[in-house]
C-alpha cells in the first residue's frame, strides 16, 4: 500500500475556502427551492424546511467528500 504524500499548503487553504461554498450553496439552493414551492402550494413552511434539511445533508456530505480526498 503506497501513502499518499501529505497536502501542501495551497491545497490545504483551497479545501478550507471551497468548505464554505460546498455548505453555504445546496442549502441556499434548498431554501430558495422550498420556499417557491410553498408561495406556489400554500403549504406554509413545509417545503423550506424540507430545502432546508436536504441542503443541509448534502452541504455535510459534499464537505466530507471535499475534506477526505484532500487530507
Amino acid at each position: 500500500m503506497s501513502k499518499k504524500p501529505p497536502p501542501s499548503v495551497w491545497e490545504s487553504l483551497g479545501a478550507l475556502a471551497g468548505i464554505g461554498f460546498v455548505i453555504a450553496v445546496p442549502i441556499a439552493l434548498g431554501v430558495i427551492l422550498g420556499s417557491y414551492l410553498d408561495h406556489r402550494l400554500n403549504t406554509g413552511h413545509l417545503f423550506l424546511l424540507l430545502g432546508l434539511l436536504l441542503g443541509l445533508i448534502s452541504g455535510i456530505y459534499g464537505a466530507y467528500r471535499l475534506v477526505s480526498r484532500v487530507f
